[in-house]
């Protein structure tokens, strides 16, 4: 099962890869997938430094997908956020 934050991104990665290569802002991607944009704002954060994401400051800026979306996994988007703890020892 996964966690409200993980379930969160998942909805602005499929946002994003809808409008690729196209930016967004915080702002249009909360109100697109009606999550609270300061929970947003954490969500894009957390892809943005796992490196899913691109930030682009400025007028015209926002973020967009790092790659191409047939190239972004499920997996890869869950451990941005909230990462899969493996059993490391019995």
């Amino acid at each position: 099962m996964f966690s409200q934050t993980v379930e969160y991104a998942l909805r602005a990665v499929v946002y994003l890869a809808g409008k690729s290569p196209s930016p967004a802002i915080c702002e249009e991607i909360a109100a697109a997938t009606k999550v609270p944009r300061p929970y947003m704002a954490k969500v894009l954060l957390g892809l943005v430094r796992s490196k899913v994401l691109h930030s682009q400051r400025g007028l015209g800026g926002g973020v967009s997908l790092q790659r191409n979306p047939k190239e972004v996994t499920i997996l890869e988007v869950v451990n941005a956020v909230d990462p899969i703890l493996r059993i490391t020892k019995c």
